[in-house]
């Protein structure tokens, strides 16, 4: 008889099963049921830095190994939600769960283009005339305009990037598809901005949303949002750092009462309502005044209208809007 699965805890991202070969973990046994094409796939989906080097002709050692963590961090962040989610179940559950999200998250990310999003408006992609990356850049452009319903910008005092949102800018949801794909769009970049700014060491965004001037016509289509929020619980597991609604009035109140059975308990647990300066103190204490938008708290520095042309075309898709170029 085979010795019993045990489940080891080293730490909140590390999950290791020991079965007759103790300190084999689940990441590693799902890493090697992958097919190449599939680490490469888990490693971009981990990085938007290896997303850029995997496009360079360079070849080696080097990029293998960074691969291989890259994609295992992925599988990780699989693992850590099924663990979470199923603490009663056995290990074997967490792999097999884990491992069949990923797969259909890797069909995802090539089914909806989401490399080619994250790199359409780099200067090469702009200049070889590209129709894909021309139609990303134009659909992306109407979804967001000069309107600066949604941006990233700014960083919290622990280096993650800033995802601002202010819905009282939005009135039309009629690109349905540009809707999902631009909130992907702002995702990836901040996950990026984070990557860039930590070196790596953090892998989980800030949310923010601006509900002041909000009103029921700033309300997208509840199965629209449910639509969102699905792709992205699906799609993008442990992204979120945390989420904070800012100033939201009594009428905001009946669309979350629909919106709020769409959240997943995980992400929900994130989500946090901040009003009035005395709650305020708690982003006081995690943003600097620089870097922080005046509905943030009393004196947040961070307020001029923002140029969605330069957010787009001169900034970095790892820089938020602002930031000094070194």
């Amino acid at each position: 008889m085979g010795s019993p699965t045990v489940v080891q805890v080293c730490d909140p991202q590390e999950v290791v099963v020991c079965d007759s070969k103790p300190g084999v973990s689940i990441v590693d046994k799902i890493f090697h049921q992958l097919s190449a094409s599939e680490k490469e796939q888990a490693a971009r989906a981990s990085s938007y830095r290896y997303l850029v080097s995997s496009t360079s002709p360079t070849e080696g050692g080097e990029r293998d190994e960074e691969r291989d963590r890259q994609a295992k961090a992925t599988i990780q962040r699989y693992v850590t939600v099924e663990q979470k989610l199923g603490k009663s179940k056995p290990p074997q559950e967490w792999e097999a769960a884990a491992h069949t999200k990923l797969r259909k998250t890797l069909e995802f990310r090539k089914e909806k283009q989401i490399d080619d999003i994250c790199l359409c408006f780099d200067k090469d992609k702009i200049s070889d005339g590209d129709g894909l990356h021309a139609t990303i850049r134009e659909r992306l452009e109407q979804r967001y305009g000069n309107k600066g319903v949604s941006i990233i910008r700014g960083y919290t005092k622990d280096g993650r990037a800033i995802f601002q949102n202010v819905p009282r800018f939005e009135t039309s949801w009629e690109d349905e598809e540009y809707y999902i794909r631009g909130n992907i769009y702002m995702l990836e970049r901040a996950l990026a901005c984070t990557e860039r700014n930590t070196n790596g060491e953090k892998g989980k965004v800030v949310n923010f949303y601006d509900y002041n001037g909000y009103g029921m016509k700033n309300s997208p289509p509840p199965m629209l949002v449910k639509h969102l929020l699905e792709d992205l619980r699906d799609h993008w597991p442990e992204r979120l750092h945390q989420v904070y609604i800012v100033d939201a009035p009594f009428v905001f109140r009946a669309f979350w009462a629909i919106i709020k059975y769409f959240i997943d308990p995980i992400t929900k647990e994130l989500v946090q309502f901040v009003t009035g300066e005395e709650q305020k103190k708690i982003l006081r204490e995690m943003i600097s005044e620089d870097q922080a938008a005046p509905y943030m708290f009393d004196g947040g520095k961070d307020g001029e209208e923002a140029d969605m042309k330069t957010f787009f075309y001169d900034i970095p898709f790892d820089h938020v809007y602002g930031e000094e170029l070194s």
